[in-house]
This record gives structure tokens, sequence and C-alpha cells, in this order.
């Protein structure tokens, strides 16, 4: 139970309180150092938080105390730590507190009643879904193949190594256009925690706009602090934990081109085109063997099962999630797509051969030059595409294949291949510059890995692993937010 959740107002009654308190070097460095972390912190409002998190507490026994402090706590230690003002240590982030009234005060305590480190792992075992009775499991503990065995390396450089069961997106796609649900999303309540406390409330002060939203989506390997040889001492049984992450597996790292040991990290983004901001949509951690087309499909519905606020208009991913059952699940939701195309799919035969095309999709004239977009007849069901000159095809080129003079008109069907002829053209300006979008997973990426630094946290379990991301979330949801008043106010 809950006995007592320290409203906003008391919270800022409390700090402005503190800081007459304060000395002059003290008022000094929350002016400077802490000014923006403090100013954030002023715009993080638990109230929301307290609403979706009563749930997990009992009606009876003995009270949790300081859980809006201990929030608040996470994320002052990440915007800190962001900024090399701290260390990458939970443990010692909570002894610092203890001898630093400045910061014991921004989360919201006195120095004599900070939370001790046990609260901080009971706050995340809230919100993880996963079963209690398989956390100590013996598979978990000792040595298992599951966790041992790498993937087949891919051939060629830069490349992804291959889903073990070709099939699997399409068991995927049938599961969820008839209305299934996909089991096992541990990550549930810590998703629907950072919709309401993040995406809801920068959904209403415009940071994501409510329609014609563009998404982006990919996948990130994420190295976990784990050495699958370990490290005996004199005298040690040899039936020790295998791993120190037994949550953790074997993937390939196409960005390194190396086998490693950890997770994959697959996120859903938008960009603020006004603010030039990326925001984080949904967090989702996988097995590091899992390809990105199948945390697709997965992340994608458990986006539309927590955030039904959320409505998208066109979806942007890369080639590794070029397969035909995402685009009929986009299409089926009424959802443009924009997805690199895989040169390794090759040409569908479902095009007549009379028609010489590009890789992607767009048609060549006899001059093996790429024809121009030219509308779309709803009558007929075509897509048109014209001489690539136009009117100027007469003086500029020497093929006399019509006698037009507009040139050449091809006319393509869009289900001969939902891959090749989307909704808007490719190659056009109008796709490329929605496709741009596409960048903001990447530099969301960055952000969580280097500049919040979740990478040179020495962190295990996937329950970790998630929390801290979804608090790093929230840390770049209010880099947006302050970013939007400071930009309101100059």
């Amino acid at each position: 139970m809950i006995k007592y959740w320290q409203p906003m107002h008391d919270y800022l009654y409390f700090l402005n309180e503190s800081k007459v308190h304060f000395d002059s070097s003290e008022r000094n460095r929350l002016h400077t150092q802490l000014w923006e972390p403090w100013q954030k912190l002023r715009s993080f409002d638990t109230d929301r938080a307290m609403k979706f998190l009563l749930p997990f507490y009992s009606t009876t026994g003995r009270p949790a105390k300081n859980q809006p402090q201990i929030l608040r706590s996470f994320i002052l230690f990440f915007f800190l730590f962001s900024k090399g003002l701290t260390k990458p240590s939970l443990t010692l982030w909570v002894d610092r507190l203890k001898n630093d009234r400045v910061l014991a005060a921004l989360i919201g305590c006195s120095t004599d009643s900070l939370p001790p480190l046990g609260s901080y792992f009971d706050f995340m075992d809230r919100l993880w879904a996963a079963p209690i009775t398989g956390l100590y499991a013996r598979d978990k503990l000792l040595p298992a193949s599951w966790n041992s065995k790498k993937p087949d390396k891919p051939k060629g450089k830069k490349q992804k190594a291959k889903e073990a069961n070709p099939k699997i997106t399409e068991a995927i796609e049938k599961r969820l256009m008839t209305g299934k649900v996909i089991p096992f999303n541990f990550e549930q309540f810590l998703q629907q925690f950072f919709y309401h406390v993040a995406v809801l409330p920068s959904m209403e002060c415009g940071l994501i706009p409510k329609e014609h939203l563009t998404v982006s989506g990919d996948g990130t390997a994420v190295h976990t602090h784990s050495c699958p040889r370990r490290h005996h001492r004199d005298g040690s049984p040899d039936n020790l934990r295998h791993f120190p992450d037994p949550d953790a597996s074997w993937g390939w790292d196409s960005d390194l081109d190396k086998f490693y040991f950890g997770y994959t990290l697959f996120q859903l983004s938008c960009y603020n085109d006004e603010l030039r901001t990326d925001i984080p949509l949904l967090l989702r951690f996988t097995s590091a063997k899992r390809h990105d087309s199948v945390s697709f499909l997965v992340a994608f519905h458990e986006l539309e099962k927590h955030m039904p606020a959320v409505s998208i208009e066109n979806m942007c991913l890369d080639s590794a999630m070029d397969n035909y059952p995402t685009y009929r699940l986009l299409k089926k939701r009424q959802i443009r797509a924009f997805i690199d195309l895989n040169d390794k799919c090759g040409r569908p035969k479902t095009i007549p051969d009379t028609i010489t095309i590009d890789k992607d999709g767009t048609p060549l004239c006899q001059e093996n030059l790429r024809m121009k977009p030219n509308g779309y007849d709803k009558s007929s069901g075509y897509l048109m595409w014209r001489c690539p000159y136009g009117k100027e095809h007469c003086s500029k080129c020497k093929n006399s294949c019509t006698d037009s003079i507009y040139g050449r008109v091809v006319k393509t069907r869009p289900e001969w291949d939902i891959r090749l002829y989307t909704d808007i053209p490719r190659g056009t300006d109008s796709y490329k510059k929605i496709y741009k979008q596409r960048t903001a997973t990447e530099r969301i990426n960055n952000r969580i890995l280097n500049d919040y630094g979740l990478h040179r946290m020495f962190i295990h379990t996937k329950e970790h692993y998630s929390f801290m991301t979804t608090m790093i979330g929230i840390c770049i949801h209010l880099d947006a937010r302050y970013k939007q008043q400071v930009q309101a106010t100059a």
C-alpha cells in the first residue's frame, strides 16, 4: 500500500522551502550546474504516475514510502550521468544523495528521509510482468544451450543475421490480422507507464502530432557486461551459472561485424520538425538472435494495444523489414509504408516481362532512363508513368519510341507488387521527404546507448535493462519539453 504520495504542488513547495536554507554555493550550483535538471523535474508531473501506479500496490501490509521521490531520483540520476556529473552506479548514487542536500531536495526529500537502495529495486519489480516463479528457475541459473549458441554468421559486411524460422513473420501476421494477441509481453506495464507519463503529456503539449504522424522503427545491438567464460575463484564448483546475465543471448552486430552477447533494443519513434528533435514512442528489448522483421511486428502490435491515442499515417523502416507480411499488415491498418528495398528479394514474377523496371520498381524507358510518375487513374486503377523528358521528348531523345508529343506512357498496377508500388511512388521528392524521418530512430538509439550511457552501465537482466531504458525515454521527452519551453520564451 502507499501511505503518502507527494503531490506536485507539495513537491514544488518543499523545493522552494529547501532553497531558503541553502548557502550561497549551493544556490549558485542550483542555478548553474543543476539548472536544466531542476527545470525538467518541475515539468515532470508525478501525479500522472500515481494514477497509473496505484493498482500495483496492495491495500494492506507495510506501506511503501517515497515512491514519487524514487521516480524523480531515477530521472535525476540519468540527467546527471548524461553530463558526466555522476558515476554509472545506482548504489553510489543512493550513497551520494545522503551527503548532498541539494540533490536530495531536487527529488523531494531531506537527507534524513531518503529511500534505501532496496526500495529502488522494489519499484522496478512492480512494473515487470514476468511470473515470479521463473526468476530463480534452474534453467536460468545453470548453464543452458539456448543462450550459448551463436547464430549463423551472415555473408558479406554490414549484413544482419538471418531469422532461424523464415516463416515466423507470416505466422505473426496471421495472428494480428485475426485479432489475436502475442504472449510474453513482460514489458507491458513499463510500456503503459511510459505512455501515461511521457507520450500522452507530449501529445498534449504538441510535441507529438495527434494526426498525420510519421513513425519510424529500428533495432540496435545492446552489449551486456557479461563474460561467457566467467571468472572462477579457487575452489569454486564447476556448475556455476554459465552467464552473469541469464536473460541475454548471442547475436550478430551488423555495425561492428562481430558476435556479441546481450539483447536487441527495438524502438518506435517520431520526429518533431519544428523543434528538430526526436521523440521515442515505444521501447522493447528482445533476444539478440531475433531479426528486426519479427521485432517490428511485435512492437507494432504492442503500440496498437498499449497506446491507443497514437494515430499513425506513415511508417518508415529500413530494408531489414522489407517483407510482404509487413506491407500487408500496414495496408490493412491504412498506414502508408515507406520501407527501403532489400536487394536480395529480386524481381517479382507478377510484373509483366514487357516492362523493364529499376530495382525499386520504377519503369525504364527504351533509353534505360527512369520514367516519371504521372498520377493515378482511379477509373482503371493504374499508376501512370511518363517519359523523363516530357514534352521535350522529341528534341532531347534520339529514340522514336512513340509519336506522342509528351513521350511514351507506361501503366503499372499497385496489385502487381505492394512492395514496389507504394501509395507514394518510390524515388519521388514526396517519398524522399517522408523517408528522411527514418533516421530519427538511429539518433534515439545513439542517445540511449551513448548520451545517456546505457552501454556504460553495469546492469544485468532484461527487467533492469527495460526499466532503465524506460527512464531514459522519459528523460528524452523531458528534454524535448524543456527545449519547447525555451523556444517559446525566447
